[in-house]
Parts: C-alpha cells; structure tokens; sequence
C-alpha cells in the first residue's frame, strides 16, 4: 500500500511539473529587421555648390560590445549612404564614401575641396531590472534535494543621446580645418525581454538572444537615426563650407 502511495504521488508532482513547464512556454517573437533610411528635406541642384567632398564612412566613437551587434553596424553603414545623399541634395559632390582615408587616390586628393569624417557617440545608458524564476523541477526539489536554480528575465530603460561629431580635413595632408559637434537631444523609452539568462547579461547578448529587446532597440533606434541627420542638415551650410574650403586649399599649399 505504501509502494501505491509513493507512485501516486510521483505521478502527482510529474503531473505538477509538466503543467508548471507548459506555462513557462511563450511563442517565439519575430524579428523585425531594422531599416534606416533618411530622405533629405529640400534638394539643390546636383553640384551647385562647385564643391567635392571626400566622405568617409561614419564610426562609432567608443567601442562598446553592442556595437558589434544588429541594429549598430547597420546603422553605421546606411548613415553613409544616407550622408551621401544629405550633402548631395545640398549641392556637393561627393566621392566615396571610403572606409578611411588611406583608400583615396592621389585623383582624390587633388579634386577635392576637403574631407568629411563622421564620428558617432550615442553615449547609450542601460538600465535594467533582473527579476529572479525558479527553475528547479518540483520533482527534483523534493525528491532529489537539488539546489535551486534561478535564471533571470530582464526588462528597464534605455537612453540615447550623445554628439555627431564632424570634421573636416585637408585633402592632401589631412590637417584638420574645422570641426563641430552636434548635440542631440536625449531620448529614452522602456523595453521588456522575453528570455532567461543563468546570469545578468549585458546588451549585447540580449540583442543577440532577445528578438523582441532587438525589435524595441531597433524601432527606437531608427527614429533617433532620422532626427540626427535632420540635426546635421540643418548644420551643413554651403557658405560655411566655402570657408572651409579655402582653408583647407591654404593647409596643402603649407605642406607643399
């Protein structure tokens, strides 16, 4: 009679178990891939300005491990497309848009009014909240005596903010002529993750693991993209850029 009543209530806590691992099961959210995309506000004629700029491609300041990471490096790389076209709609012409200046040739340099770096600094801020699940079986719990094992879930709130730092350099030496640092507003929005970690995680991983942290990142992040360069086109003025022109031919004929 004992031995019935230990398989009873065996089955009773696999029973218990299975329920509790059922409710732990949600669907797999999709991951929505990011799209950055910007479309200039007003267009100049095409090479109005009698200008030619050498663009290289936008990078991000510091070296954060989310950086490495979908949606960032997308947003790096379209930022210079989307540069390109900005300062195309204002008039210039534009070559490139190189990875670093060592790619440009000597055609390059001596056609050219100056260079364009674009550096990013987001100067991203995480704060997040790591609440604590049970997830040792009761069977083993009770049976075994295993130790209990927790993992973690994490929700909080992301902020952005930071510079767009742009200078110019002469063509042919490099020397820089002129630099501005655009402040851009900070912004910051909630998320909510769906997967458990065995301990707390960094961003980079959760945006690796967690479709639905990616796709609140990403949707943020795209909107924060769009109002930046709506921020540089209203710094880019050709007049401004005449001055820098004419300083940046005035460096080379230093070096010469």
């Amino acid at each position: 009679m004992k031995k019935i009543i230990n398989l009873l209530i065996l089955f009773a806590l696999l029973f218990l178990n299975s329920c509790s691992s059922t409710k732990k099961m949600t669907a797999e959210v999709p991951r929505e891939q990011a799209k950055f995309d910007y479309t200039p506000q007003s267009q100049a004629g095409i090479g109005s300005s009698k200008m030619s700029i050498v663009l290289v491609r936008p990078v991000f300041i510091s070296a954060n491990p989310e950086y490495l990471v979908s949606p960032f490096p997308e947003m790096a790389s379209s930022m210079g497309n989307d540069f390109e076209e900005l300062l195309t709609a204002k008039g210039f012409t534009i070559r490139g848009p190189f990875n670093s200046r060592d790619e440009m040739v000597f055609n390059d340099k001596v056609n050219s009014s100056f260079i364009l770096e674009v550096q990013i600094d987001l100067r991203p801020q995480y704060s997040v909240e790591l609440s604590a699940h049970n997830n040792t079986s009761i069977v083993a719990s009770l049976l075994f005596s295993e130790p209990t094992l927790y993992t973690y879930s994490t929700k909080g709130a992301i902020t952005f903010g930071g510079n767009l730092i742009l200078t110019a350099l002469s063509p042919q030496y490099g020397e820089k002529i002129w630099k501005k640092s655009i402040a851009l507003k900070e912004t910051t929005f909630p998320y909510v993750g769906t997967k458990t970690y065995f301990s707390s995680p960094d961003m980079a991983s959760q945006l690796r693991e967690d479709n639905q942290v990616y796709n609140t990142v990403s949707k943020e992040l795209q909107k924060f993209y769009n109002y930046s360069l709506d921020m540089v086109s209203k710094q880019i003025d050709p007049e401004e850029m005449k001055i820098v022109t004419k300083q940046a031919k005035e460096a080379d004929s230093k070096g010469n």
